[in-house]
């Protein structure tokens, strides 16, 4: 493991798990639902959280009431800086519960409330695991900088405030729920709209009018061919294949009325290496198609929001560490991975060069943005002893 002043059995030997656990409970129990975005109250508590513990702490406003927390740990000079990176928001709780969302409950084992797995629980395990390295005493140089982020969940605002301040880090951690797992490489997102123009008319005259929900329909039809012609490219070894979907559609304005305006959304994946450009190529080709076939189509493309794919070498010391810090703890390598979904990391490594893995407990496919979400109180505890491993394992090594 590190080459640090002491046994990283004594690193361990400094965690708290009830401690933890208290943090992650009492983040849960204040809700910052985005939208609309509510994330102050979280974000005052935390910061006094850490400015007891002993951190320096900024509180940087981003959005009015809608803060940034950063946390830094210096151990001494020189040597590298570790990014840990988390976000404040949760998404809306929904409907289907067991129980109070925000209770922060504890039940066989796993802790519940909306955020435990995404990601308050996981935030909680970072900053005890830094906090048990400061414990420690064990580290003499490089620092180590926690970001409790707003508005990851609608278009990373809080992470994209980081960029515009030019925030610098050697390595990152962006402790998205990912089972155990370091992933290096995620699917980019790009959401468009389509909005289709008709001609309305009384709904007992259709032919006066110009539907825009059958032009609609033939459009949609296209995009489903799109989607299967997509998923036969050649796959991403770590993220598979490019993807489309169809999210929305909206259109009419009543029964008896031939509808003027219909509207869809596209949610499509690209992969590392994909030009972003093409995915609104092939859909400005398809509505070109449709032109030339139906002069009376008319469709216009809106570009909603981008966020691009990721991926970094599987050789960095970050992936390194983080593989030789689950090794001791879990007992087993866990190789590397890859995410169909999307993170902050995105902007960490493409905005700011810095090398990012996402790693932290739970599943953001099974439990995050679900009801009854929840975390193993094992992978917490888990996560926590592999964030501190990771951490004297980085800034214990020669700068």
């Amino acid at each position: 493991m590190a080459r640090v002043s002491g046994e990283p059995s004594k690193v361990l030997e400094r965690i708290d798990a009830e401690a933890m656990l208290s943090v992650a409970q009492a983040l849960i129990r204040i809700p910052s639902v985005n939208p609309p975005g509510e994330e102050a109250g979280v974000a005052e508590w935390l910061g006094e959280c850490l400015t007891r513990a002993g951190l320096v702490v900024e509180v940087n406003e981003v959005l009015p009431g809608r803060p940034n927390v950063l946390a830094t740990a210096e151990f001494g000079p020189g040597g590298p800086t570790l990014l840990l990176n988390g976000h404040t928001d949760v998404v809306a709780v929904g409907e289907g519960w067991d129980g109070d969302p925000f209770s922060g409950a504890i039940r066989d084992g796993k802790l519940y409330g909306r955020g435990s797995a995404d990601m308050k629980g996981p935030l909680a395990a970072m900053i005890e695991a830094l906090l048990a390295v400061k414990r420690s005493g064990l580290l003499h140089q490089g620092r180590v900088v926690v970001t409790a982020v707003m508005g990851e969940e609608y278009g990373g605002l809080g992470t994209k405030d980081l960029v515009r301040r030019g925030l610098k880090a050697d390595h990152a951690i962006v402790g998205e729920p990912s089972e155990l797992l370091p992933v290096i490489a995620h699917k980019g997102t790009v959401r468009f709209e389509i909005a289709v123009d008709g001609r309305a008319a009384h709904g007992s005259v259709p032919e006066a009018g110009l539907n825009a929900i059958y032009k609609t329909a033939s459009l949609v039809s296209r995009l489903e061919r799109l989607h299967q012609r997509l998923t036969v490219r050649p796959p991403h070894p770590l993220v598979g294949c490019p993807s489309l979907n169809v999210g929305t559609i909206a259109g009419g304005s009543g029964t008896c009325i031939v509808p003027a305006q219909c509207s869809i959304t596209i949610d499509r994946r690209v992969v590392p290496g994909e030009p972003v450009e093409r995915a609104g190529a092939e859909l400005e080709a398809i509505l070109d198609e449709l032109r030339a076939e139906d002069p009376s189509f008319r469709g216009r493309l809106i570009l909603q929001n981008v966020a691009p794919a990721m991926e970094i070498a599987r050789d960095r010391p970050v992936v390194a560490a983080i593989r030789r810090a689950t090794q001791a703890v879990l007992g087993r390598d866990p190789g590397v991975h890859g995410w169909t979904a999307t993170a902050d990391s995105n902007m960490l490594v493409n905005d700011l060069g810095i090398p990012t893995v996402i790693f932290g407990p739970g599943s953001i496919l099974q439990v995050a943005h679900q009801a009854n979400e929840h975390v193993p109180v094992a992978e917490l505890d888990a996560a926590t002893r592999i964030y501190a491993l990771l951490i004297a394992d980085l800034l214990g090594r020669e700068a």
